[in-house]
């Protein structure tokens, strides 16, 4: 963990004897993914809130399934920090062999999804129907594929047992978060955890990190398509990272 990025502003703790600390300005990135650009009046205010707050959760639980995992594997762990576009566990020590590596990397995103399925029990508990509510978490998120039952047992559910929208947009929201950030991660992209387990995987990060280039610039321009404009700045890091690890990788190859 780097003290030279200490302020009075950061949130520390520690949890499961784990160090975390929250920067600034990953609440700034959050509330920015929120829509803070587009807040007119105190209800956007609100969802703004709800998103960064649900973001937060979701990514801490993120990685504390690293740091956790990597604990049982034989890692020594330094603690976490949330700063910028996400987290960071950082390990004194790895985990000793590939397989102990390979499942502390997939635990974090494996952790994000199952927290949306927590959210989805919780949400179905509150409406008579805790499967539903795991079944939506999941399925809700693909909405061509959301089956017409499910939905009407959903409508039904919060007729029977309406809830305050305020929590009710606060599950939407984190079930949807949880879903989809865990899905983003596990993408082929070097050093996102999908590019990492295919290192591991191959044993090379060579070929990761061409993939990695090649997905993200992909990515990118889609966004750019989409006016996605905060997605094209993410996707453009990303490849750019990408693209500094190949020549790196590629000049340590021929070295």
């Amino acid at each position: 963990m780097n003290n030279q990025n200490s302020s009075s502003w950061t949130l520390r703790f520690t949890l499961f004897g784990i160090p975390v600390r929250i920067l600034p300005i990953s609440w700034v990135v959050l509330a920015l993914l929120g829509g803070a650009m587009g807040v007119s009046d105190g209800s956007d205010l609100l969802r703004v809130a709800i998103f960064a707050l649900a973001g937060m959760l979701c990514l801490l639980v993120h990685e504390f399934g690293h740091a956790l995992t990597g604990r049982a594997a034989g890692a020594l762990v330094e603690g976490i920090e949330m700063a910028g576009m996400g987290g960071t566990t950082s390990f004194a020590t790895l985990p000793p062999n590939r397989t102990g590596y390979f499942l502390t990397v997939l635990a974090g995103p494996l952790s994000s999804l199952l927290l949306g399925g927590v959210l989805g029990l919780c949400f179905g508990l509150q409406i008579g129907n805790a499967w539903v509510g795991v079944q939506y978490a999941y399925l809700m998120p693909w909405q061509s594929v959301l089956p017409l039952e499910l939905q009407q047992q959903i409508v039904l559910g919060l007729y029977a047992h309406p809830m305050p929208h305020l929590l009710q947009q606060a599950y939407m929201v984190g079930m949807l978060i949880c879903f989809w950030w865990s899905l983003f991660n596990l993408l082929p992209i070097f050093p996102l955890d999908g590019g990492k387990l295919l290192g591991s995987i191959l044993n090379n990060y060579l070929v990761p990190c061409a993939i990695g280039l090649v997905v993200s610039v992909g990515l990118c321009i889609w966004a750019l398509v989409e006016g996605q404009w905060f997605n094209v700045m993410i996707l453009g890091y990303l490849g750019f990272i990408n693209w500094q690890y190949l020549k790196v990788f590629y000049a340590h190859k021929r070295g």
